[in-house]
């Protein structure tokens, strides 16, 4: 009896031992101290951010709004005596792009022919057979430089008349005649000049078109010498110091999110106040091709990378230098072993989130410095 309640006894006890090792197996790693769940919780240890030491231009970027302005040119209106509520447009003659001589018929009105001529001033009159003066003498002397032989007589005579005659005759036109009869002989109306300061000019741009009525004196029929559109804009008098002409730049048309390359054409000297009220300094640049289609008028942004120096220097990120209690600075780079060193290094020019440095051998182009700690 006492055997049997032994073996029993034994049984329960292994049986209990076999549960606690199953227990143990399978709940000791769910099984943790408050400590190590913390520890465990915990992010893990953060691993240091690189950037590389570079030789690099510093350049400072600058942004500026600008207007985008048309380019200069010389306007031709018509004579006063050529403006009127009959003066319809009955042929144009020239197209941009075409040089302009001294001679040449621009555009027709009410079936008469519009000559480009070299005058010393406008027409006062129309000149007719018999007239003399001063602007007889003028318009003799544009007749020869045009090759048609007229007299230095000062006198519409008949030898100048031929030679009016011939002028119109060359592009193809008869010439009106000076009065209703026309035995009256020819004359030279002041609504058939069109005024022009010198020849060679290039037509830019024709404002008329068959069927334009001419009533307004002011307005051109054609611009000549036209330049391209530019962008004017103003900046700060420190900013303007980082600013030479040739820098490159991009200019931005918020509108139609198009850009187009350009460069600083001229750098003001002075502070000045636009007529906007904004005072700066004036900056204006050039298109590098084609201007923006669009956009003469209108606001846009002008990104510019001016550059601190000339020559490339060894930089880092401004965010690689630290400062240490004695007011030296230095940067940490790392190894390639992984490994870090303390390097210590002489700031210069600042320029873009890039600082110049100087520093031991160690640090050299490539080199990785750290500029702070990720997760």
């Amino acid at each position: 009896m006492a055997r049997r309640r032994f073996l029993v006894t034994a049984g329960v006890t292994a049986v209990t031992l076999a549960a606690l090792v199953l227990a143990g197996t399978v709940l000791g790693p769910r099984l943790r101290s408050p400590e190590q769940a913390a520890a465990d919780a915990a992010p893990p240890p953060a691993s240091p951010v690189t950037a590389t030491a570079e030789r690099r231009v510093l350049a400072e970027p600058i942004v500026l709004r600008g207007q985008v302005t048309a380019g200069a040119s010389t306007p031709l209106p018509p004579p006063a005596a050529a403006v009127g509520e009959d003066s319809v447009v009955t042929k144009v003659s020239v197209q941009s792009g075409r040089t302009l001589a001294e001679g040449d018929v621009v555009i027709a009105r009410a079936d008469q022919p519009m000559f480009a001529l070299v005058l010393p001033f406008p027409l006062y009159r129309d000149i007719a057979p018999g007239d003399r003066g001063a602007d007889v003498v003028a318009v003799q002397a544009a007749l020869r430089r045009l090759g048609h032989g007229a007299p230095r007589t000062g006198v519409l005579d008949a030898a100048t008349q031929e030679a009016i005659h011939r002028l119109y005759a060359g592009s193809g036109w008869v010439p009106p005649a000076a009065g209703p009869d026309p035995a009256a002989g020819t004359g030279l109306k002041r609504s058939a000049v069109l005024l022009i300061d010198r020849p060679g000019r290039t037509v830019s741009a024709v404002h008329v078109r068959v069927g334009s009525v001419l009533t307004d004196p002011k307005a051109p029929i054609v611009s000549l010498d036209g330049q391209p559109d530019f962008v004017a804009a103003r900046t700060t008098a420190e900013q303007a110091k980082l600013l030479t002409a040739g820098q490159q730049a991009t200019v931005f048309d918020d509108a139609t999110g198009r850009r187009a390359p350009a460069t600083v054409a001229a750098v003001g000297t002075e502070v000045a106040t636009g007529p906007d009220g904004t005072a700066g300094v004036e900056v204006t640049l050039a298109f590098a091709g084609e201007p923006l289609p669009g956009t003469a008028g209108r606001a846009v942004r002008v990104d510019i990378a001016a550059a601190v120096g000339t020559e490339p220097v060894l930089a880092v990120p401004l965010t690689a230098v630290l400062s240490r209690p004695d007011g030296t600075t230095f940067v940490t780079a790392l190894r390639p072993n992984g490994t870090t060193a303390d390097l210590t290094v002489t700031t210069g020019r600042i320029a873009g989130g890039w600082v110049e440095v100087a520093g031991p051998a160690e640090l050299t182009a490539g080199t990785a410095v750290i500029v702070g700690k990720g997760g």
